[in-house]
């Protein structure tokens, strides 16, 4: 066999292990809702910072059910697509059906900052009859080859860059229960190669290893959230009256940052109630005190972003402790 066949196999297979493990641990960890929530923030974080423009924790909100949304604040061209489902066959087959998932509206509008979309449609439609000859192929191999034509192409006329990944990510990668739009180019910002430009074999290796890089960046935040709920146990089964302060923990741990205000309104406490008990938690060292200020204060669990971490490539030493926590999506349910 071919060394550069034999290699290919090699990272596929170890790209496709990789998104079976982030599927199971997307089902079965015990932190799994607050994992699923901040897996979603830095994908479109990778997405924003690929198109960019940056997008800050000030202008992600997350809602009580955990459903991640932006602000308007929010100017990246990713924003409507991020966990906005589109099948395979619309998006091989229906050209206005790919265009509304990237956020086009159907008719032209003068404050929309592209071409007139019935000028987007031809091209999208040329696209697809490109991309039939890769449709037989591995999808994620398929994946890198549909989203370079879709640049060849460029359809939208900007935003086109991000718009390939976002179709790339859905062909392959978000075929498994684990990407929402945006873990290629999570992978594509660590691996630094020059991939706009490859062709060929040369660009299947770069996607495959992107692939793999964000599936192993989200591996290690689920184990890193693990380690954090196992010493936040520990911290409140050691006090004799914990009261509110696990739901405080689980709440911090489902958003990027949490005031008193969140807290008060989230667990029905008064605010002096809630600050009592971030107060608490930050002389623990369980949250960290983002502002500086003596007001007007945010507080964040001591678990870094993705984007911020040296990448864990060893195998994951909790991986056999899949009980739940006493305060795991188990015990709450998936309502924070």
């Amino acid at each position: 066999m071919d060394d550069s066949v034999y290699q290919t196999l090699l990272s596929y297979a170890t790209a496709q292990s990789s998104l079976e493990r982030l599927e199971e641990r997307r089902k079965l960890s015990p932190v799994r809702a607050a994992f699923r929530v901040r897996a979603q923030i830095a994908e479109r974080q990778a997405l924003a910072r690929l198109d960019h423009m940056p997008l800050q924790e000030a202008d992600v909100r997350v809602d009580g059910r955990g459903t991640v949304s932006t602000t308007a604040f929010d100017l990246s061209r990713s924003r409507q697509t991020v966990d906005t489902p589109i099948t395979l066959d619309a998006l091989i087959q229906d050209s206005l059906a790919v265009l509304e998932w990237l956020g086009v509206p159907p008719t032209h509008a003068s404050a929309f900052p592209y071409a007139d979309p019935l000028e987007m449609q031809p091209r999208v439609k040329a696209w697809q009859s490109d991309i039939a000859q890769f449709l037989p192929s591995p999808p994620l191999l398929g994946s890198a080859h549909m989203a370079r034509l879709w640049r060849v192409h460029a359809p939208l006329g900007r935003g086109d860059l991000v718009a390939s990944v976002l179709i790339g990510d859905r062909w392959g990668p978000g075929r498994w229960t684990g990407s929402s739009g945006g873990l290629i180019a999570m992978g594509l910002e660590r691996i630094q190669r020059p991939w706009q430009r490859a062709h060929g074999e040369a660009l299947e290796q770069f996607w495959l290893a992107a692939i793999t890089q964000g599936t192993q960046l989200q591996l290690d935040l689920e184990l890193r959230l693990r380690a954090f709920a196992a010493r936040a146990t520990q911290f409140i089964e050691a006090r004799r009256r914990p009261g509110r302060l696990k739901d405080v923990l689980y709440l911090a741990m489902a958003r990027p940052r949490i005031t008193s205000g969140n807290v008060a309104k989230a667990l029905g406490l008064t605010v002096a109630g809630a600050i009592k008990l971030l107060t608490i938690a930050t002389e623990a060292g369980l949250l960290i005190e983002r502002t500086g200020q003596a007001s007007y204060r945010s507080y964040a669990i001591p678990v870094a972003a993705p984007s911020d971490i040296m990448l864990r490539m060893h195998d994951d030493p909790l991986s056999s402790d899949d009980a739940p926590f006493p305060w795991s999506d188990g015990d709450t349910g998936e309502s924070l």
